[in-house]
């Protein structure tokens, strides 16, 4: 058998290669070399000057405001906004030339169609409609939950209050279909088509009448009442999950970035500033602790079940970098539709007088199978008739129209500039980031003119 003859290779190629070999392979070379390294970046980061530019760069955008300095905030703002839209731009026209021109047609045609007359303005009229609708909702539910749990809460002020009343209306009159539209709700001060019409205007009842003393009122279905009130309700769900998303793209930027976000640093130093904390700090601090562990799931229960714990939410969720769409569609699940459900159930179960018969009989039964609450049973007895008496109420009577300044118009004022505080801090904060990276560029080009003026000497 005949065996091939190996390939012969030169001496000093041997010894070349030899070299080359025993340096890749020396790890102690390799780990000094890297050591210095970094012992040279990290020593170029502790120069003075860098420091004191990174303190200047700080001051400089605590400084940044609408109040304070509003020229140069909307100045950054604009060129953020600039910049992010060419960056958009030169993305669309690399990889979606093809969605560019289908959005250019959309828009031309929506033109179109606003401008020209014709039998479509009909639909463009109902379009504009909803959508003012569907901004309100959305804009009532940002308010509520935007500020850490300091937001306006909205729920108490604007749609619990709309769901009582379109149930007590419904229970006066015996129907549930009296919406002109689905938008047909109170929004921007200008109320509901039915607020003010009596239920002779609205058509004959369509569920059986409950047998009361005197009042008319109708037994009308729980689910019947929740289709027409369930679209508003779910808007302002939806907006209650976007304004927990300001605090979670500032905590997960101040975390990128290696600085720290005051709420939670205070919450860290809380056991230690304070001798004896309350049950509520220390379900915080189980929370900041334990949140990093969470995940979609658990985030979902948090997000569903109306606790102050998940004022933290977005904050613990951007600091320890839980991935945006976990974050958010378990934030969107819980509170639009789970959350959003359970508090329109309660609301339109509170004002359902069926439901408020029941639970008088049920106080009655009771009181008579405990003796020692007689002396309570006239003061029990007659706030539950008052409050069956105000949900029933005058079956035909339409509610009087009311002129000059209101609570309600009040509180229009108050929301409306809870929403421009909102919009500012938006601007604010795109001004900051576009700062920082700048700020950040500024900075790496000093540390790197150091570098080489240090390898230099």
């Amino acid at each position: 058998m005949e065996f091939e003859e190996e390939p012969k290779v030169d001496s000093n190629m041997e010894g070349e290669v030899s070299e080359v070999v025993e340096l890749e392979a020396d790890p102690l070379l390799q780990a000094n070399q890297s050591d210095e390294i970094v012992d040279d970046a990290e020593s170029v980061e502790r120069l003075p000057v860098v420091a004191e530019l990174k303190r200047s760069h700080t001051m400089q955008r605590e400084r940044l405001g609408l109040l304070r300095q509003p020229i140069e905030t909307l100045r950054l703002a604009i060129l953020s906004l600039l910049y992010q839209c060419r960056l958009l731009w030169i993305h669309v026209l690399s990889h979606h030339l093809r969605v560019v021109g289908a959005g250019v047609l959309t828009i031309a045609i929506i033109i179109g169609l606003a401008v020209v007359d014709g039998p479509h303005e009909y639909y463009v009229r109902e379009a504009i409609a909803y959508f003012r609708f569907a901004v309100w909702w959305i804009g009532l539910g940002v308010a509520s939950s935007i500020g850490l749990g300091s937001g306006l809460h909205t729920f108490v002020l604007y749609l619990g209050p709309h769901i009582a009343m379109f149930a007590v209306r419904a229970s006066q009159c015996g129907r549930v279909d009296f919406k002109a539209r689905g938008y047909d709700t109170p929004q921007w001060g200008f109320p509901p088509s039915w607020q003010h019409r009596e239920c002779s205007e609205l058509g004959e009842p369509m569920f059986p009448r409950l047998p009361t003393d005197g009042l008319e009122s109708y037994v009308v279905p729980i689910f019947k009442v929740l289709l027409q009130v369930q679209l508003e309700a779910v808007l302002w769900g939806i907006g209650t999950a976007i304004g927990e998303l300001p605090p979670y793209f500032v905590s997960r930027a101040a975390r990128l970035s290696g600085e720290k976000v005051k709420e939670l640093e205070d919450l860290v130093n809380l056991p230690e500033e304070l001798d004896h904390p309350s049950l509520y700090d220390r379900l915080k601090v189980w929370g900041l602790k334990r949140f990093s562990q969470l995940g979609f799931f658990a985030i979902l229960i948090f997000a569903s079940v109306p606790n102050p714990l998940f004022d933290l939410a977005g904050l613990m969720c951007g600091h320890f970098l839980v991935p945006f769409w976990k974050f958010f569609l378990a934030t969107l699940i819980g509170k639009a539709i789970i959350k959003t459900h359970i508090q329109t159930i309660v609301v339109i179960l509170a004002c359902n007088p069926h439901v408020l018969e029941a639970l008088e009989a049920g106080f009655a039964w009771v009181i008579s199978h405990l003796p020692f609450l007689n002396r309570l049973s006239p003061s029990i007895m007659a706030l539950v008739g008052s409050v069956k008496d105000k949900v029933s109420g005058n079956a035909g009577a339409a509610v009087p129209v009311k002129s000059g300044y209101t609570l309600g118009s009040v509180w229009n004022i108050v929301v409306q500039l809870m929403m421009a505080g909102f919009v500012a801090s938006i601007i604010t904060a795109t001004a900051q980031g576009y700062l920082l990276e700048r700020q950040k560029h500024e900075v790496s080009t000093l540390v790197e003119d150091l570098k080489k003026k240090k390898k230099q000497e």
